[in-house]
């Protein structure tokens, strides 16, 4: 028990798995080494250990910061991996509500600014404590796909895309006298960094992402309660013709981004004619499309 006991405080200090899980773990590796212990009688319960395990975690791993005003970065997470400046940029702002950091690295944005072509893409439901999101640039060249930039951002909004934005174009200029001059930025449908992008960069093209695009639709669809109409069931409210006409009438939306301009109004409103359900659901959608 006392081995199984140091085992789990090692792990706790070395690696990232949760307390529960390591617990959970080391316990199965004890009953598998040892099948005729009763570990339900001899085995301490996690309650009564827990407390040791996160000592051990915090003497490795810093505390947690409570608000922006805490949050202390380690220098050494501030370089990057041969030691040159990454954390670029490290403010507050909006009478210090709001904060901006935005991670690069010399090289990436001379990279970057050799670009045409940038992509950029934000996490909302998977970002550090504290932050709204984790928004990433790449620059795109020769067949190639390279992150250049990552932010972390406390708001979601054109102040701070816009921000972002100026930012890269001041730290190319000053770090290595290069100028940002893309011509296409292709991203998903966050309309916030692509008013940005056009306030900042007016002669470039955005491009929307094809997969967010159906992404978006599909979400609408939801919206409108009709996803019933996609999934096979016994549901009799809902024919097998109709769910056929149905997903063709989907598909058709999704697909009018792969047509030319000129024919997206005519293609659309033959679809609206022939394969609309004929739901509350399907008006809406509808109107979501034209407008």
């Amino acid at each position: 028990i006392d081995e199984a006991v140091e085992r789990m405080k090692k792990r706790a200090r070395e690696e990232t798995t949760t307390i529960p899980k390591i617990y959970t773990e080391e316990l199965v590796r004890t009953r598998i080494a040892n099948p005729s212990m009763v570990t339900g009688l001899s085995y301490p319960n996690l309650r009564s250990i827990d407390s040791s395990l996160y000592r051990q975690r915090a003497l490795n791993f810093p505390r947690l910061p409570s608000d922006l005003f805490d949050l202390k970065i380690p220098y050494e997470w501030t370089l990057g991996l041969r030691g040159e400046p990454f954390l670029l940029v490290n403010e507050f702002y909006d009478n210090n509500k709001e904060k901006l950091l935005i991670f690069a690295t010399d090289w990436s944005l001379s990279f970057l600014s050799t670009c045409s072509r940038w992509h950029s893409d934000g996490t909302f439901r998977v970002t550090p404590l504290l932050f709204e999101q984790v928004y990433v640039i790449c620059g795109f060249s020769e067949g190639f796909m390279i992150p250049c930039v990552y932010s972390l951002t406390t708001r979601k909004d054109e102040t701070a895309y816009t921000k972002i934005f100026r930012h890269i174009i001041a730290l190319g200029e000053s770090r290595q006298g290069v100028c940002m001059n893309p011509t296409s930025l292709t991203c998903d449908f966050e309309t916030a960094a692509i008013k940005a992008f056009k306030i900042i960069f007016p002669a470039a093209r955005v491009k929307l992402c094809f997969f967010h695009f159906s992404q978006s639709l599909w979400r609408k669809i939801v919206d409108c309660s009709m996803s019933s109409y996609f999934i096979r069931s016994d549901d009799k409210d809902v024919t097998n013709e109709q769910q056929e006409h149905t997903r063709y009438w989907f598909n058709g939306a999704i697909g009018l981004a792969l047509i030319p301009p000129q024919l997206i109004q005519n293609t659309w409103v033959d679809l609206m004619d022939n394969f609309t359900p004929d739901t509350a659901g399907g008006t809406s959608f509808n109107d979501y499309i034209v407008s």
